[in-house]
This record gives C-alpha cells, structure tokens and sequence, in this order.
C-alpha cells in the first residue's frame, strides 16, 4: 500500500513541475519476451513477458527514483506479478546526502555490507520459474554528512534476499537481515582512515537465539603512498563477549582484506591478500572482495570460482605491461585455501595470461592461454585458451571469436572432457550487429537422451535505430550455468527458443 501512495506522489509532483518546466525527467523501460523454454521440460514452448519501467526526477537538491516490474506468463496461475520494486527520495548538498527507500550503498569494501545492481540482467530460478530484476537492495534510510575531510554514514534498512522472487508478498521472508551501521572516516591529503560499527539482526527467525543482535567493529585505510603506489586495507571483526577482540582462532569470527596498486611508465601491478572465517553474513548480504579474475570469455567466465566465506584465505597477483606498439601483456595467477577441515583443506588455483596486439591498423586481437584447478567443483586440472579478432572493414567491422577448454573431472573416477565456443559478428558500430554463436560440450553433466555431446546454436541480431533505442532478438539454444559480473556469480538458466529484448530511455 506505501508504495501505491509513493507512486501516485511522484506522479503529482512530476507533472506539476513539467507543467511549470521546472526540474528534470528521465525515465528507462527493459521489456523482454520470450517463447521457449528449458530444453528438458515440456512443453517445449511457453511465453512470457518481463517489463522494468524505470523513473527519475531531479530538481535543485531533490530527487525520486521509482521502479516498477511486471511479468505475465502463459503458464503457472500465481507466478505473475505487477508491483512497485523500488522508490527512493533523496536530498542532496554539499555537506549532506539522505536517502530514503531502496537504497544502493557499501560499508568500506563490502566486507561488512554490499548492496548492488546488475543492470539488464533478469533472473529466473528453477524452483520459482518467476522472473524479475537481478539486484539486491536496502529498504530504510541513509544519512551522509561531509565536512572538511570528515564524513559520517548512518544507515538502517533491511537487505533484499535476492533469491526469493516478488511472488513472495511478505517483506520478512524477502528482507529478513536488519542493518543498523555508523561509518566515519577523516581525509588528510591522500590518506583517509576510518571505522564502521554495525548491528546485524536476522528478523522472524525462531529458537533461543531469536532476534539476537550481532555486532561488528571494522577499521580501514586508503590511500595514496609514493605517488605511485595506492594501498586500502580493512579489518573487520565480531565483537563478542566471550571471545577477545585480539582473538583470530577457530572460533572467531573476521574478516581481512588489503590490495596494493603499483604503476610505473608502462608497467603495473596489483597485489590483493583476504582472509576470511567464519564471515558469511546472514542470506548474503555482505560480499567481500573474491581476488579472483573476473574474465570476459565465455568459458572461463563460466568457471570462475566463488569464494566460500566460512574460512578462505588467498591472493591474487594482477601484472601488465604495454609496448611502444599499443600491444599489452597481461598476466593474472590468484590462490585460495579453505580449512573445511583436519582431512579436508582444498585449493583453488589459476594462472592466466593475456596478450593483445595489432597485426595491422584494421586489425585487433587478443590470445590467451589459462590454466586452472578447483577442488570445490572436482576440477583437478582445467586447461584454456582461445581469442579473438577485429577486422576492420570499409564500413562494418566483422569479429571472430574461438575457446576451447578442456576439464579433468573427478568423481569415482577421472572424466575427461572439452566444451568449444566459436561466435561471428559483422557490426556497423552503433547501429546493428549480426551474430552467430555455436557451443559444444562434451561435459556428462550436460548431455541427455543417450547424446555424446551437445550442442547450442544461436543467432543474435541487435538494431539501434538511436542512441535511445535498442532490439536485441536471440534465436536459438543458450547455455546456463554460472555468470558473474561486477563481482557478483549467478546461475543463469539454460533456454531454448526465441527471446525479443527492448531497451527504451526517455
């Protein structure tokens, strides 16, 4: 009902100031239909449609954002829904910034808190079939106040447990973490330090620990050392009674963070250490730094490792250097250990390396090799590689894309396969695009029906007829799994059939 009442607010004060001409209105709609389904489910055709209609009004210091989501398919009664998601106002100056309603917003590096958004992603999970917008978000309240270096951050809210779907009308069951959080921190040339107290309580929950409040202290640093060195490092902590601030054993509960970034001429470098135990915070609404490479080819993106929070410790060494020809190598290795147990204690491992270059002034590529172990999915060796190249024609641009990867699996025994990714594009930037996509695996897991392989082709054409507007149509067979971006790993599903996408601002 609240946001039934905010919405028709924002509507009233955003006509009256466009009847004045006073203020600015921008809005965004993502409207999605598909007719398919799983490959493995019957009927093999099915329809749905997706919509996220997005408004913002600005006006001198004032703002108010509002989304609203829609989704209507041709089968299951009570999993369509029409809803207002998000409202937002905020009062913005120079000395003060307070926010009210779905809020997007971080305690240092996310070891405590981590609240985001995928753009353009919509997610859909097997056990729901209900698709909505991929993002995770704070209802309450945030109050910022910056003067001369100083800067205090209050919030309270509840965090969105992004796996249940909008179905779900209790706010309870989708927002059950409360967060009251303080955190300051004073600027001094190109230092900053400061600390966060927060107060976490897991709502509705039963048993004798029932609402119990859990408490956390982190200090943090950043800065500027050396002109070309940059250094941020935070301490997270949760204060216990019985347990003594400086106790870092089994029992304990942190979680440390530090990266270092170097640059000199044409070289680079980063380096990144975490430790974290016992720190996954209730349904997952921390997320601290993963130090492991977030990659941009389809393989390994698939494969990226996800950080399990109750005890992993690690690195990851980042190094570049650029030629006097515009070609860059870029190598990568990242490491982390869990103490699952005594007998227990898997590694995760990779190395990377990246080179690009420019055969010619109409051509680019890049190549790359990886290598790979991941006990947490029985992975004992994973080797890759692959690249692409642009070539630059008088008017359009074509792009070929190839990886290969091949996995040693281990279950009762060893299981050796190769999973194969080629795509062709021929583009005319900012305009259209044609591509056609083809995937191959030979991964067990994957193949059904008595097959030896199988296989996913697609093609997929986007059309901007202006920078406001843009339809995308896939047609074909996609396969799920793990994606990740900005961060953050979801499952995507697998889907066969015909997808239209419409992306709109205005």
């Amino acid at each position: 009902m609240m946001s039934r009442y905010v919405l028709v607010i924002f509507l009233l004060i955003t006509l009256s100031q466009l009847l004045n001409g006073q203020g600015i209105f921008r809005g965004s709609n993502l409207m999605e239909f598909q007719l398919g389904n799983l490959p493995t489910l019957n009927p093999e055709y099915q329809s749905s449609l997706y919509d996220q209609l997005n408004l913002s009004y600005r006006y001198n210091v004032f703002g108010l954002d509002a989304r609203i989501e829609q989704y209507y398919p041709s089968f299951g009664e009570e999993s369509d829904y029409r809803k207002i998601s998000q409202y937002t106002f905020q009062y913005k100056s120079d000395l003060l910034d307070i926010e009210v309603g779905n809020l997007y917003t971080s305690l240092g590096r996310g070891l405590l808190l981590r609240t985001y958004e995928i753009p353009g992603s919509i997610w859909e999970t097997r056990g729901y079939r209900v698709r909505y917008g991929f993002y995770r978000d704070l209802l309450g309240a945030s109050v910022k106040f910056n003067y001369k270096g100083l800067e205090l951050k209050a919030i309270r809210g509840e965090v969105l447990d992004v796996t249940l779907p909008p179905t779900i009308e209790e706010d309870l069951d989708r927002r059950p973490d409360l967060v009251e959080a303080l955190q300051t921190s004073y600027r001094f040339n190109s230092q900053s330090v400061g600390f966060i107290l927060m107060r976490h309580v897991v709502e509705n929950q039963a048993g004798p620990n029932a609402e119990r409040p859990d408490k956390y202290l982190s200090f943090f640093y950043d800065g500027v050392l050396f002109d070309k060195l940059t250094l941020y490092g935070e301490l997270a902590r949760q204060l216990d009674g019985e347990i003594p601030l400086t106790n870092f054993t089994e029992s304990a509960s942190y979680g440390g963070y530090v990266g270092f970034n170097f640059y000199l001429l044409n070289f680079g470098a980063s380096l990144e250490y975490k430790d974290y135990h016992n720190f996954s915070l209730g349904t997952g609404m921390n997320d601290p730094p993963t130090l492991i490479k977030e990659h941009s080819y389809r393989t390994l993106n698939r494969s990226t490792h996800v950080p399990v929070l109750t005890d992993e410790n690690g690195y990851q060494v980042e190094l570049y250097m650029t030629l006097e020809n515009g070609s860059m190598f870029t190598f990568n290795t990242s490491r982390s250990k869990n103490e699952i147990s005594e007998e227990r204690q898997p590694v995760f491992q990779e190395y990377f390396l990246e080179y690009q270059f420019y055969p010619s002034e109409q051509t680019s590529a890049k190549v790359f090799v990886d290598y790979a172990k991941d006990p947490f999915v029985n992975e004992v060796n994973r080797y890759a590689t692959g690249g692409y190249i642009d070539l630059q024609h008088k008017k359009l641009t074509s792009t070929v894309e190839f990886e290969w990867q091949h996995i040693e699996r281990e279950t009762n025994v060893i299981d050796e396969f190769s999973n194969y990714y080629f795509s062709y594009t021929l583009s005319k930037a900012s305009k259209y695009s044609i591509s056609t996509v083809l995937e191959l695996t030979y991964d067990p897991i994957q193949i059904f029906d008595s097959k030896q392989y199988n296989l996913y082709p697609a093609l997929i054409t986007t059309y901007q007829p202006n920078s406001k507007n843009k339809l995308t149509l896939f047609y074909g067979k996609r396969r799920g799994g793990p994606a990740c971006n900005s961060g953050v790993c979801y499952d995507v599903l697998d889907f066969k059939g015909l997808e239209l996408r419409l992306n709109t601002r205005f």
